[in-house]
């Protein structure tokens, strides 16, 4: 008996779509984007479902729904007077087939739940014929979030050998923390290692602190940005050729940026960071990603990305900018 009425306030308290034939699937619904519903489900991941099919779609948590008309607010309930969207004041009647999209806040002061996910990007190229090339490029990053706090992690790794000789060899491993003060506004830790041996960056580490502000985060992407202070600590070789430690204060800019189209399986993103550096010697040094994932399944999509190093001052000998491209397979986990 308490084994029943377990299941029984699990189906309950879970979303619920009933379909035209009868049927019910029970989960959570992630959002809907173009004309179908996307039901993250416990027993087969996340499934789309199209909205002509559907009957009635009920859930537990609101959503902003964007229609013709315009954009409403609301939770999706259905009853004698059919599919509604219900806020606290009122219910407003619904035609789900002329749903554009809806989608769920997940600003971090609104989690009840905590949500970790990985994933991996690797690219390899291999060629020959009148030189014999090789590449690999490899990202991995992990995201953590729990209620008010997002940790995220990324390590990346790029190879290129012509011809048995080094054409590039850089590691680059970033780590972010934010701590949200309200809705949108939070406090931002940040630290990065960066090597490139070729280009006489044996080693830059840097520390900061600052505030950002997230313009949106909901099932279908997100859009921050963050300014603050870094203290830059640089291993470098000079214009004649010796290894030289400086030690820079920083002013740090960054943006984060990621939308999915497609019932999410298209995802465009952008990520870029700049370190003013006050050192006549230093000038400003540039990071950027930007890329694009086709998802093949649950698991497994395809990436296009370009990764940008720029320094405005580079070390005398080596040139500004710097550029990868990568196309490869990626894997969430």
């Amino acid at each position: 008996m308490p084994l029943v009425w377990i299941l029984g306030a699990s189906a309950a308290n879970a979303d619920q779509i009933e379909l035209n034939n009868g049927d019910r699937l029970t989960g959570t619904l992630e959002g809907i984007s173009a004309g179908k519903a996307l039901l993250n489900t416990g027993y087969a991941g996340t499934i789309p479902v199209s909205l002509n099919e559907i009957k009635g779609l009920r859930t537990e948590q609101d959503f902003r729904v964007r229609t013709a008309a315009g954009m409403i607010h609301g939770r999706f309930v259905t009853g004698e007077d059919g599919q509604r969207l219900a806020s606290q004041t009122q219910a407003h009647p619904i035609n789900l087939v002329g749903i554009r999209s809806a989608s769920q806040r997940r600003l971090a002061l609104m989690r009840l739940a905590s949500e970790w996910k990985s994933r991996a990007d690797i690219g390899l190229v291999i060629s020959s014929g009148n030189s014999d090339t090789q590449s690999l490029n490899t990202f991995v990053e992990t995201l953590y979030k729990a209620e008010a706090a997002q940790h995220q992690a990324s390590v990346r790794v790029s190879n290129e050998e012509a011809d048995a000789q080094a054409t590039k060899d850089q590691l680059d491993f970033d780590y972010g923390y934010k701590r949200f003060m309200s809705e949108r506004w939070y406090v931002a830790v940040n630290a990065e290692y960066f090597t490139d041996d070729l280009k006489d960056v044996d080693s830059r580490i840097t520390v900061g602190l600052g505030s950002g502000y997230q313009f949106w985060d909901d099932t279908f992407g997100g859009l921050s940005v963050e300014a603050g202070v870094s203290e830059v600590r640089e291993r470098i070789g000079d214009a004649k050729g010796r290894d030289v430690e400086e030690d820079n204060p920083a002013l740090r800019l960054a943006l984060d940026y990621k939308k999915l189209l497609l019932a999410r399986r298209l995802e465009l993103f952008h990520k870029q960071s700049m370190l003013i550096i006050p050192d006549s010697d230093r000038g400003e040094v540039i990071s950027a990603s930007t890329g694009v994932r086709f998802a093949l399944s649950d698991k497994i999509d395809t990436i296009a990305r370009v990764d940008l190093n720029l320094e405005t001052k580079p070390v005398p000998g080596n040139s500004k900018t710097d550029v990868t491209y990568t196309v490869g397979i990626g894997v969430k986990f």
